[in-house]
């Protein structure tokens, strides 16, 4: 029964640490803003997304507003130096920085969304600040202001993505039950083990296991997102994109469990070699 009780321990604390430390991260990083600004923040410095994102933000304007014809002789210059080179205006990094919060506040915050905004069935992109960042410009250049809608949204994705993101911000905040939980099957496990460095070392080959099984579920994630065809080039390579800042963000948090479990693993085998080795004191006389 101890060793029966032992191993169900271990499982469960195994099984708990595999909910518990993904639903940590994604809690940090991108449920709550600050993190995932940080995470997605770094998609406005790359190039491939920066033209796609660009002539999103140009096209957007343009159909947008009306402009008589000697004006768009004279906005023409300006469209063009955003579509090229919008990431280099000194004001870029303040609206990329704005659309990623907008965005997030769409797709995380439920509260307070406007319906006919679509985002409370679909994920979305609100690269509405990058538009008026063009507006702005083309004010200076031209002397013309001009209105620009006050929300400009790019589908991310389909209804089911965002049900899936809407269980994420309700489940992933309660992380600590499941760290908890595992906490306390270890410790449990421990306890009432006849053996209880066989448990630390099954505890650390089944943290090993964990870990790689972390490692290849994201790689098979991210293989899945670049074969999806989507049917906006903008929000695929948006996707793809911000699961390999995903891979990149979470990648330490692999390691290090990997290293704590490598370390219980070798503690376990050594410990139990030492207690294997030791002559029983039922043995002399």
């Amino acid at each position: 029964m101890r060793t029966f009780v032992s191993a169900l321990g271990v499982i469960l604390a195994l099984l708990l640490t595999a909910v518990a430390v993904p639903a940590a991260w994604v809690d940090q990083n991108i449920v709550q803003e600050d993190g995932f600004t940080r995470i997605a923040g770094g998609l406005g410095s790359d190039p491939d997304f920066q033209a796609r994102l660009a002539d999103a933000a140009v096209g957007s304007f343009e159909s947008s507003v009306n402009l008589p014809g000697p004006i768009k002789s004279l906005a023409a210059g300006v469209l063009e130096q955003a579509a090229s080179g919008m990431q280099s205006w000194s004001d870029y990094p303040q609206a990329w920085e704005e659309t990623v919060r907008n965005s997030h506040k769409l797709n995380f915050g439920a509260a307070g969304q406007p319906e006919e905004s679509g985002a409370s069935t679909a994920l979305v992109l609100d690269i509405a600040p990058l538009v008026r960042l063009i507006r702005d410009h083309f004010a200076e250049a031209t002397r013309v202001r001009v209105d620009v809608p006050s929300e400009r949204l790019i589908s991310l994705g389909e209804p089911s993505h965002r049900q899936l993101v809407e269980r994420v911000a309700t489940f992933a905040p309660l992380w600590w039950v499941a760290a908890l939980g595992a906490f306390v099957s270890a410790l449990l496990a421990l306890f009432v083990a006849r053996r209880r460095p066989v448990v630390l070392a099954f505890l650390g080959l089944g943290g090993l296991a964990v870990a790689g099984l972390w490692w290849a579920g994201l790689n098979v994630a991210a293989g899945a997102v670049g074969n999806r065809s989507n049917g906006s080039e903008l929000a695929g390579l948006f996707a793809g994109k911000f699961l390999s800042a995903v891979q990149s963000g979470f990648g330490p948090w692999t390691t290090v469990t990997a290293l704590v479990s490598a370390a219980l693993l070798v503690i376990g085998f050594v410990v139990w070699i030492i207690s294997a080795r030791r002559p029983s004191p039922y043995a002399r006389g």
